[in-house]
């Protein structure tokens, strides 16, 4: 009976002596793993700055992509739109002899011949509808007949055949013009060849 009650007793000093290493062996573990976690800490947001720094790098590079794809898009657009304008550039150029071959069939008549002869009038009169119609039909696709006859010269437009003073009008004024000039939309199809005036 002593011995038993002498054991109960015994116990709460008995268990207090293999708490304490329990409990220096639980600190022990647990400020190792809190000194062995810091370092995996720092790793961890080195990481993380390192993958923003190539998210942002990724995000620049997909900017400058689709700046790239835009910029290729327009040019490409611009190159189609040129090519529907100015395609049948050579083509338009080749039909101008039209033009010109029934002006100067026109300009060869004299005004008194055409008053002595009704017939030869109407002949005239048929040739400039011709020509009407050929200059209605380059019109549809972007080609129309400069305007030079008292024009300032431009050599984007004018060739100068030759100058001379002219009374009356301003230095570098067109006077005279020996072969009219044709545009293609908002580009010189044929220069126009001008006489021009000089001081």
């Amino acid at each position: 009976m002593l011995s038993s009650v002498g054991c109960r007793l015994c116990r709460p000093a008995y268990a207090g002596r293999l708490a304490r290493p329990r409990v220096m062996l639980f600190d022990a573990l647990r400020s190792r793993s809190m000194s062995s976690e810091a370092p995996d800490l720092d790793e961890l947001k080195s990481k993380i700055e390192e993958a923003q720094a190539q998210l942002k790098e990724l995000d620049d590079k997909l900017k400058a992509s689709k700046a790239d794809l835009q910029q290729a898009t327009k040019r490409h657009q611009v190159d189609l739109e040129n090519e529907t304008k100015y395609g049948y550039t050579k083509f338009a150029l080749g039909l101008l002899h039209i033009p010109d071959n029934l002006e100067r069939a026109i300009d060869s008549v004299k005004t008194d011949d055409m008053d002595e002869s009704e017939e030869l009038r109407k002949e005239v009169e048929g040739v400039q509808q011709v020509r009407h119609t050929v200059e209605h039909a380059l019109e549809k696709f972007g080609v129309t007949k400069m305007k030079a006859l008292d024009a300032t010269f431009d050599p984007e437009r004018h060739e100068a055949m030759f100058a001379m003073p002219m009374p009356g009008k301003e230095p570098n004024t067109i006077f005279h013009v020996m072969e009219p000039g044709y545009m293609i939309y908002d580009r010189t199809l044929r220069a126009a060849k001008v006489g021009i005036a000089k001081e």
